[in-house]
């Protein structure tokens, strides 16, 4: 009777084993999925990021010299002002139009609205800067500035929720 009754204890944890192996596969194997996912639409993300980033900065080199210059010791005037305003406002335009061109990742699942949201802000930024810049007189930036402090924020929140260390999206364009 003692050797039935071990026999039968030990069958019962030959299948609890054999069934909780199964469980522990399949858990792993969900995980791994999840962390591919995850892996693939951070990777997505980042590209977008850096692809964004690399073409804007491309085409606003008018645009942040005009910036820089206005910022400086001895602003420009008359002539000067008037030529760099005219190229800036044609940087700033094509910074928009780049933006606005950029297709957003397949791949990005629940992330994608939020990036479409992102790119239209930033596009608006520059849309609204290329309009202050056919204005007479120094161009106000103010507005559009706040536009590009809302377009950061929203890629800083897309980064993080993608698990990526974001960095300064001002910064990045501007630097």
């Amino acid at each position: 009777m003692k050797k039935v009754w071990f026999l039968g204890l030990g069958l019962s944890l030959a299948l609890v084993g054999c069934s909780d192996s199964g469980s522990d596969e399949a858990n792993k194997e969900e995980a791994t999925n999840a962390t591919e996912e995850n892996t693939d639409v951070a990777g997505e993300l980042m590209d977008f990021y850096l692809n964004v980033t690399t073409t804007v900065n491309g085409v606003d080199i008018d645009l942040n010299g005009y910036e820089a210059a206005m910022a400086g010791d001895e602003p420009p005037a008359g002539e000067e002002l008037a030529k760099l305003k005219e190229s800036a406002a044609a940087s700033a335009t094509a910074a928009a139009e780049a933006v606005e061109g950029m297709e957003i990742p397949e791949g990005l699942g629940d992330q994608k609205e939020a990036v479409e949201s992102f790119k239209s802000t930033l596009t608006e930024s520059y849309n609204m800067k290329a309009e202050a810049l056919t204005q007479e007189g120094e161009a106000d930036f103010t507005a559009a500035d706040e536009k590009l402090n809302e377009a950061e924020n929203q890629i800083k929140a897309i980064l993080d929720d993608a698990g990526l260390v974001s960095s300064s999206l001002i910064s990045d364009l501007n630097g």
